[in-house]
């Protein structure tokens, strides 16, 4: 039998720690994009405090969830919301991990070129801006309780998948010697993906919170 003693307040609290962590990751990202965008090497230490802080916000938050379903053994609906923050909290210590990564290929790229063309900086600043939305949809629904709103989802999927494929294509059209050369190049594919996998994994938290509330998958395309 689920035993509710406690249950509310426990997950209030992890309800208010989700809501700084996702404004954690928020901060991480855009700072590791404004490097990328502007070639500043500098920002990589930045990132690197906060993804180390991030594994500790990622221990506490697991832990308390686990207590959570050692002394609540929730059921049904409640198992269902503590699981989906379970998976929230390894998604947006993926998302900080992410960023690191693009902060730290950052370095490499401000050795070896000088600029980037427009047509990379535009698309990579759009997937951003779609990602930060993305971000404070997902935040919103978790530590609000929120329903998913499934259309404003699959407009913000779609922008991500169109400015992604924008970027590669510009990419694989460059000139070999373009920003430093093929290093240069495999880098800013590399920034390019996480972004995309980023949007994707916030994505399937949403479907995951979605089916949490309502015990039914969400139809993306």
């Amino acid at each position: 039998m689920p035993i509710r003693t406690g249950l509310d307040s426990r997950i209030e609290e992890v309800r208010a720690e989700l809501k700084e962590y996702f404004a954690e990751a928020k901060m991480a990202y855009t700072d590791a994009i404004e490097a990328f965008t502007k070639l500043d090497s500098e920002v990589y230490s930045e990132v690197k405090k906060i993804r180390q802080h991030a594994r500790e916000v990622n221990w506490d938050l697991t832990n308390n969830l686990l207590l959570i379903l050692a002394l609540n053994q929730p059921l049904m609906k409640d198992l269902r919301i503590v699981a989906a923050y379970l998976r929230s909290v390894d998604t947006i210590e993926r998302l900080i991990r992410h960023a690191r990564d693009i902060a730290r290929s950052d370095r490499s790229l401000d050795e070896n070129a000088s600029e980037l063309p427009e047509v990379i900086i535009q698309s990579v600043l759009g997937m951003h801006d779609q990602l930060n939305a993305l971000i404070d949809m997902t935040s919103k629904c978790f530590t609000e309780v929120e329903e998913v709103p499934g259309d404003e989802l699959r407009i913000i999927w779609r922008k991500i998948k169109d400015e992604h494929k924008i970027a590669i294509n510009a990419l694989s059209t460059l000139k070999s010697d373009t920003m430093g050369g093929k290093s240069a190049r495999l880098d800013v594919v590399n920034i390019v993906s996480r972004v995309e996998r980023s949007a994707y994994n916030l994505v399937r938290l949403c479907s995951l919170w979605h089916h949490a509330l309502n015990n039914e998958n969400i139809i993306l395309d």
